[in-house]
């Protein structure tokens, strides 16, 4: 039996490094760093292999909280579901039709497209988080006229953006999406609604 990692041995790849470089500018621009300093902890950035290595760049900043952001914390209603993972590294992950949105999902991907169609979809509650973990890619979300979506929480670098085409819901009593993580390199987040 293979025992499970713990989370500071977790590998880390491009999103997460550009998420700790993006903290390390924050925190070169608000005066908590020297610029030797901050070079020095960049080169660490870009050759650090596991969130631990990750955390030690940053552990004595104020942002360092922000590295690895988790699910919002929701009412415990049972065991908790491990969450639905979508890798579109170098690819297109598409989910439409009938389908059913767990309470999280985590898409990761580099260079690529993550493609959610919420239109016809069951929710198996009042909400999801949706943890993006994505570099240099494209997100689309397609919502029913009832979807809210919440962005507040998702950490944009590199020239990424939100295109929130959706506005607000036209009917009340919808489920509630909310993105969390990071988007990084050129990202684009698309939000439509039918």
């Amino acid at each position: 039996m293979v025992d499970r990692l713990s989370d500071d041995d977790l590998r880390v790849g491009n999103p997460e490094r550009e998420r700790a470089i993006a903290l390390l500018n924050d925190a070169f621009a608000a005066g908590y760093l020297e610029i030797v300093e901050f070079e020095d902890r960049s080169g660490l950035v870009y050759t650090a292999k596991t969130r631990r290595e990750l955390r030690t760049v940053l552990e004595d900043l104020p942002s360092a909280a922000k590295l690895f952001p988790g699910p919002p914390a929701a009412a415990p209603t049972g065991p908790a579901a491990e969450p639905l993972h979508l890798d579109a590294d170098w690819s297109e992950v598409r989910r439409k039709g009938v389908w059913e949105v767990p309470s999280s999902i985590l898409a990761t991907a580099s260079v690529g497209t993550v493609d959610l169609d919420f239109t016809a979809a069951r929710f198996t509650g009042p909400s999801t988080s949706v943890q993006l973990q994505v570099s240099a890619s494209t997100v689309k979300l397609k919502l029913g006229p009832e979807h809210e979506v919440r962005h507040r929480d998702l950490h944009l670098s590199g020239w990424s953006k939100v295109k929130d085409k959706a506005g607000a819901p036209t009917r009340p009593g919808g489920a509630v999406i909310e993105l969390i993580g990071s988007a990084s390199g050129m990202t684009s987040v698309i939000i439509r609604r039918t």
